[in-house]
């Protein structure tokens, strides 16, 4: 699993960002009056990121891709909701090309996700944004080689995988990645309390 830091320096600011009312900033730049929302956040998001990865190398183990796509429906969005209620945040996964359309961005990261679309993993650094009462968390996620098997160019992969993504998102628009693309988001959303 690739995790990153929040110790990283931010990804400089797109022109879409520039409109948006909410400060903008690397983890260094976050204020000692945020950083306890700040950790909680992280928390969440190693979290997340450590049971939806071992769940799904879980599964292409025992199952295959095509056995992957159910779960990964199902069980990611419960597993999110369970540890955002442990660490009290609102957490998921996002995307600029989502297979399931209930995790588009949230409002305050839409530029953000949508400037970074076409980046390379390593181009793309994590963001902290002070939405005013609470503060948001935006996480790069790689393409790894799994993660090519159900989300890499449509001619690439296997019939039966694609026969059941097009069978349970009949809107999905999450193929055509590359090993070391970024796929998209992990994201948490914290009242700074």
């Amino acid at each position: 699993m690739v995790r990153l830091s929040f110790a990283l320096p931010l990804l400089a600011a797109s022109a879409a960002f520039a409109a948006e009312p909410a400060r903008t900033m690397s983890p260094p730049e976050v204020p000692a009056s945020l950083a306890p929302a700040v950790a909680r956040g992280e928390a969440a998001i190693d979290a997340l990121q450590e049971r939806i990865f071992k769940r799904l190398n879980a599964l292409l183990v025992h199952a295959g891709p095509a056995g992957a796509v159910v779960p990964c429906r199902t069980d990611a969005p419960r597993i999110a909701k369970e540890l955002g209620e442990l660490h009290q945040v609102e957490l998921g996964r996002t995307s600029f090309r989502v297979r399931n359309p209930s995790n588009a961005p949230r409002k305050w990261a839409a530029a953000f996700v949508a400037a970074a679309s076409g980046k390379r993993f390593d181009e793309v650094k994590p963001v902290v944004i002070d939405l005013g009462d609470r503060v948001g968390l935006l996480r790069p996620i790689a393409a790894t080689p799994a993660c090519v098997r159900c989300h890499g160019p449509a001619d690439a992969i296997e019939p039966a995988v694609k026969a059941e993504i097009a069978r349970r998102y009949p809107q999905d628009r999450a193929t055509g990645f590359a090993a070391g693309d970024l796929r998209g988001f992990v994201w948490a959303e914290v009242k700074k309390r």
